[in-house]
């Protein structure tokens, strides 16, 4: 019995083949896409980025201005003042002290508030109007604890006199415990924006413009490094009117960077070198180069900024970061930062402007 055999079709077997190959080209295409996005992601991530807002790892708004960072076992902290949304620094912004915790600088976990104010009673030091400023934070290793120092202005009193307020923790991300204040500088008005710096040796010294006389002094604090261990002395070569200190020691050579005293307006950067921290300091000029596109502030104005810490990075060479805050008093919530790379010519340093960069940038110097 006859039966029909259908013949293949060579054209048919040829559409089918081609619809694979564009389906094949489709799909390297796609997973080209999303390998070239999630590299451009991640390049992204890892740029440092000046005079624009932060996020941190969930995607919010990172909020810890005027702070500092230390390296503890791997992990980097960045301590700063939180600002409440909506309000301005004359409506006492302030909201505690914010910590982040990050492993390379750029990657954000948010820890939370570490040391809160007290909304309930008025009459605490923290109460939720005072102002809590440029918190410091500094391991001290006989104690094995985390030393918190933080400019405090009590509630309802003005800024004449300014405290320096201690809280102590046995863990980096907190929480820290408010133990007491002080009045710096041997002065009754107490001091205003400082450092903590702890030299090589371990001792630790409040570094600070002194209050109402303006002069630049120093102290040595205890071991426990909770209050100063005696007289401070004048930093003999420091301009009078120096605020907003940042300290770090290179090759046996301390290097302040720090601003002039303009309140919350901008002003020129200063920059002092020492071989002693006692003194005597040697006046370096401005080294910030370059312009900030944003708002078109350049070294005149520190980049619309002003000088807050200096970070090293663990693990790289001669690998330093200058902080500035770009303060922004009617809305301290929109406070920007500006984290540049610190260049050294001869043992001096120049700090020149960058939209964005990443830590490879040390490793090509």
């Amino acid at each position: 019995m006859f039966k029909y055999r259908e013949v293949p079709n060579p054209m048919k077997n040829k559409t089918k083949r081609s619809n694979e190959v564009k389906k094949f080209l489709i799909l390297t295409i796609i997973l080209g896409c999303w390998i070239t996005a999630i590299k451009a992601q991640e390049k992204d991530i890892s740029e440092i980025k000046s005079g624009v807002h932060w996020l941190d790892s969930k995607g919010e708004r990172i909020n810890a201005h005027g702070g500092c960072v230390i390296f503890h076992q791997g992990i980097y902290y960045w301590y700063g003042e939180e600002k409440v949304k909506g309000l301005s620094e004359k409506e006492h912004a302030d909201g505690g002290i914010h910590c982040y915790a990050s492993k390379n600088l750029v990657d954000w976990h948010d820890q939370g508030l570490v040391l809160n104010l007290d909304r309930q009673d008025t009459t605490s030091d923290l109460s939720f109007d005072c102002n809590q400023d440029r918190p410091k934070v500094v391991y001290n290793s006989k104690t094995k604890e985390f030393v918190l120092f933080f400019k405090l202005y009590l509630r309802q009193k003005g800024n004449a006199v300014a405290y320096v307020g201690v809280a102590t923790s046995d863990s980096p991300s907190g929480p820290f415990e408010y133990k007491h204040k002080f009045l710096g500088g041997n002065s009754p008005n107490g001091t205003g924006d400082f450092a903590m710096f702890k030299d090589d040796n371990g001792d630790l010294y409040h570094l600070t413009v002194r209050k109402p006389d303006k002069a630049f002094v120093i102290g040595k604090m205890r071991e426990d490094y909770l209050l100063p261990e005696g007289l401070y002395q004048v930093g003999d070569g420091i301009t009078k009117n120096t605020e907003a200190p940042a300290i770090f020691k290179r090759n046996g050579i301390y290097h302040m960077l720090a601003s002039g005293s303009t309140g919350w307006a901008p002003n020129a950067a200063r920059y002092f070198t020492s071989q002693s921290l006692l003194g005597s300091w040697k006046y370096e000029g401005n080294p910030c180069l370059g312009e900030n596109p944003n708002n078109n502030f350049g070294p005149e104005k520190t980049y619309g900024g002003q000088s807050t810490y200096v970070v090293k990075v663990e693990g790289l060479k001669d690998a330093y970061i200058a902080f500035f805050d770009i303060n922004k008093p009617d809305h301290p919530y929109d406070n920007l930062y500006i984290w540049l790379p610190i260049n050294f010519i001869n043992d001096r340093i120049s700090i020149t402007w960058k939209d964005s960069w990443n830590l490879d940038y040390f490793k090509k110097q």
